[in-house]
């Protein structure tokens, strides 16, 4: 018993911190695995553990639509131009799809163990990370092969930078490394003293961000140096986003702590604390405009915090 209430303790984050101003409790049965926000900001779509798919009006939270397109746990989304969503799963089923018609546009069974996803908009390519260690590209929005690349060791995370010309991949073997479209490596990073479980760049592309064990790191990407940051957080950090204005992240925790913490990229200052979910988080995401953080957790909630209102925190109360 003693065991059970420090674990719950851990997840739920027991510091005074900023409450959700939006609580989807049902968003996906099981939990969330993946969420994105629309380029306009007026929509989020989430994906879950079963398969399914949800698209949500923000900051409403009303559910415009919900979508079966996998059998299998989400590991990929994203937003396509025209509106189209990109998905795929564990199996290996990737599929571009038209929301507003309901309908898959195209769909390509690749092999199991698809692990992660990602599209260079700039190449026109969507690219897929595996277990066995794969980085296959296909074409959009056919969907054909068009490149492969074995890496050796699991593919954990994959990242395209703005511009959708370069690739950031991370690996088991605590390796992390940038390629271009033809997925060629550019360069090696130094590497991490831990495997980095998500990764993002900066704005302005010049810096890549990963959450790991406790610590979130950054890599100059000039000069392929890395410095670690210190969190509050009490385990694995799963899930990163950059600010657009690129001078803060947003963190959320996942092994023994589900907490948010927002704070600066140059020094790690926590400049507001939101509360976290019951069980551990999966997905963190900034609205393209900044004001908005959008959480998603294996308590199978989403959840909304708007950062324009002033930061008063709060004790976890009876509702959280």
């Amino acid at each position: 018993m003693l065991l059970l209430t420090l674990l719950l303790a851990g997840c739920a984050g027991l510091k005074p911190a900023q409450p959700p101003d939006l609580n989807i409790t049902n968003g996906h049965l099981f939990g969330i695995t993946r969420l994105a926000f629309e380029p306009t900001g007026t929509r989020i779509a989430s994906a879950g553990f079963q398969g399914d798919l949800a698209v949500w009006s923000v900051p409403a939270g009303e559910l415009l639509g919900r979508f079966k397109w996998h059998d299998k746990p989400v590991r990929g989304l994203a937003w396509l131009p025209g509106g189209q969503l990109l998905s795929a799963d564990e199996s290996g089923l990737i599929v571009i799809s038209d929301l507003a018609d309901k309908r898959i546009l195209h769909q390509h069974e690749t092999s199991s163990g698809l692990t992660s996803l990602a599209y260079l908009a700039g190449a026109h390519l969507v690219v897929a990370g595996y277990e066995d260690g794969r980085v296959v590209t296909l074409s959009y929005p056919d969907l054909t092969g068009q490149g492969q690349r074995e890496l050796g060791s699991e593919v954990v995370a994959l990242a395209s930078d703005h511009a959708g010309e370069r690739l950031a991949v991370s690996t088991d073997d605590r390796r992390v490394r940038l390629f271009d479209s033809n997925l060629t490596e550019i360069r090696q990073l130094e590497s991490p003293s831990g495997t980095a479980l998500e990764l993002r760049f900066s704005p302005d592309d010049r810096e890549l961000a990963a959450g790991a064990w406790y610590r979130i790191f950054y890599w100059d990407l000039a000069t392929g140096g890395i410095r670690a940051q210190t969190t509050e957080h009490w385990g694995a950090v799963t899930s990163i986003d950059y600010h657009p204005a690129g001078d803060r992240l947003i963190s959320l925790g996942r092994h023994t702590d589900a907490n948010l913490r927002l704070v600066t990229t140059d020094g790690g200052k926590v400049l507001r604390r939101l509360q976290g979910h019951r069980l551990c988080g999966a997905a963190v995401r900034f609205s393209p405009d900044g004001r908005f953080v959008a959480s998603g957790s294996d308590d199978e909630s989403i959840r909304l915090y708007d950062l324009n209102k002033p930061y008063r925190p709060q004790r976890v109360g009876r509702n959280w």
